[in-house]
Formats: C-alpha cells, structure tokens, sequence
C-alpha cells in the first residue's frame, strides 16, 4: 500500500506544472519570472545569458542578448540587412528557418513586453528527427537586443503553451547592463 501512495504522490508530483515563480535577474539588464519546475543549466547555448530546464519534462529556455552597437557593426557588413530591431528580426528568423528541419511558423505579432517593442510568434519543426515546439520572443530594449527562446517536445505544446506565454510576458529590462554581477531573487 505504500508503494500505491508513493508511486501515486510521485506521479501527480512530476505531472503538473506548478504555479510557483522565481524571478531571476541577470547582470542588472533583465529579470524574468520562470516556474520553479525549471532549474539553472550549462550548455544549452554557448552566447545564453540564461539557461534554464527541466530536462525530465523536456523543458528548456535560453535568453541571448547583444548590444544594438555590435549588432549594428555586424549588419553593415552586407546591405541584405538593415542594422535596426527589423534587420535583427530577419536574420534570426531565416537563421531559425535554415536551421529547423519541416518547420511551420505561425504569423509574427508586433506587440510590447512590459513597454519593449517585441515580435513574438511559435514554430513547430524537427531538431534531429524529433518534433519540437518553440515559443519566441525577439525584444528590443534601450540598449540590447533579446531573444527569448522556449521550447518543448511538440506533443506537449498543449500542456507548456500557457506557461511559456507567462514566461514571455514577464520579461522586463531592470538597468543599462553594464555591471557584471548576477543575481537571483
């Protein structure tokens, strides 16, 4: 009997996505509110100034983030691009477009992110022959630009989509981000 209790608890344990946050707040440029589910990760992406996952649930986001300045420098080496929020834009979706095999994007929305201009929009694709669901954020603060990338395996889009609205919507740029401390409330 106590096994029955045990596997029950377990499994409504690892089953739901909990409601809990935890901001965290990376060298005074960002904060963001992740679920408690998640926890820090190496190796994700090598230029991540975040990394988070929940690799039992196939949960991961990575936060990229660049100076406009260098961004600027890098665009006016080929006139394809324009070295604004748009050029940025362009280049990460055809970059995201090469790189995912079978991928379907759904239509890119402007909108605003706590007073940030931001494009967002989902796409669903094969990353070494397994489908996977992405959840994406390109937002243009004062000084840097963001990409906010989510994903999960596609057929838990339905079970993440919600959280990883949340996750999106409460990005926020805190400083000039020019310390170099981290830390994490």
């Amino acid at each position: 009997m106590k096994k029955i209790i045990a596997f029950c608890l377990l499994v409504s344990l690892l089953s739901c996505t909990s409601d809990k946050t935890e901001t965290i707040t990376v060298k005074n440029k960002y904060s963001i509110e992740l679920p408690s589910f998640l926890s820090e990760a190496k190796g994700l992406h090598d230029m991540a100034s975040l990394q988070y996952q929940n690799a039992f649930k196939e949960f991961y986001i990575v936060i990229i983030d660049e100076a406009k300045e260098e961004f600027a420098t890098a665009a006016k080496v080929t006139t394809e691009y324009t070295p604004d929020f748009n050029g940025y834009y362009q280049i990460l979706r055809g970059s995201l477009e090469a790189s995912i095999k079978d991928s379907v994007f759904t239509d890119t929305k402007d909108t605003r992110i706590n007073g940030l201009k931001a494009k967002t929009f989902t796409l669903t694709g094969k990353v070494d022959e397994i489908p996977v669901f992405y959840d994406i954020a390109y937002v243009e603060g004062k000084d840097r630009f963001y990409q906010i990338v989510i994903w999960t395996i596609e057929s838990s889009k339905e079970k993440f989509k919600e959280p990883m609205d949340k996750i999106l919507s409460s990005f926020k740029e805190i400083g000039s981000g020019k310390s170099s401390d981290r830390s994490s409330k």
